[in-house]
């Protein structure tokens, strides 16, 4: 069974029990901070990764990071995973988990790259304009990409909004080519 199928199991099964015991918001905000600090902490990752360290070592260092800080629940889940010898896929598993709860309540991500820093007003206003572009809530991030002339781009999963100035010229310049255009 590859590594994906076995995340989606385990994500699956934690969805399940956190809505069994209505603990679902806990939980959540239980993976994200789970999530979070696995990709921000290449050790840790390699820690849990390391066929050479013990599974109650590997356990002891997850207690000492989330203790007090996670529901009982999720701290069972981790301490599960961890006798299960899962725990090298523990980052895809929170992962997957994060995927199929923004899935279930209807988000999309949005990457937005721009030339300049977005003020507050136009952040809403495209936050707006991708939500009903896609019938979803949109959560976006943004980035500033010195690569661009002007203008911005937007990445939802694999579909890309290019309305950068390079692009608008590359059209426009088609057009000329074909004669659509003219310059009256």
């Amino acid at each position: 069974m590859s590594d994906l199928n076995i995340a989606n199991r385990y994500a699956t099964a934690l969805i399940e029990l956190a809505e069994e015991k209505n603990s679902f918001e806990s939980v959540s905000a239980d993976v994200q901070l789970v999530f979070n600090t696995l990709k921000t902490s290449r050790d840790l990752r390699v820690v849990l990764d390391s066929p050479v360290i013990k599974r109650e070592n590997k356990f002891s260092v997850l207690s000492e990071i989330f203790s007090g800080k996670i529901s009982a629940d999720s701290m069972n889940f981790l301490e599960f995973i961890v006798h299960k010898q899962r725990e090298n896929l523990l980052y895809m598993i929170m992962q997957r988990f994060l995927s199929m709860n923004d899935i279930k309540q209807g988000i999309v991500n949005a990457e937005v790259k721009s030339s300049v820093e977005f003020v507050d007003e136009h952040k809403s206003k495209l936050q707006k304009k991708l939500e009903e572009f896609t019938g979803k809530k949109v959560r976006i991030s943004f980035s500033l990409d010195k690569e661009l002339i002007g203008g911005f781009t937007v990445r939802i999963d694999d579909t890309i909004i290019d309305a950068s100035l390079k692009h608008q010229l590359e059209l426009l310049k088609e057009q000329f080519l074909k004669g659509n255009t003219s310059l009256n």
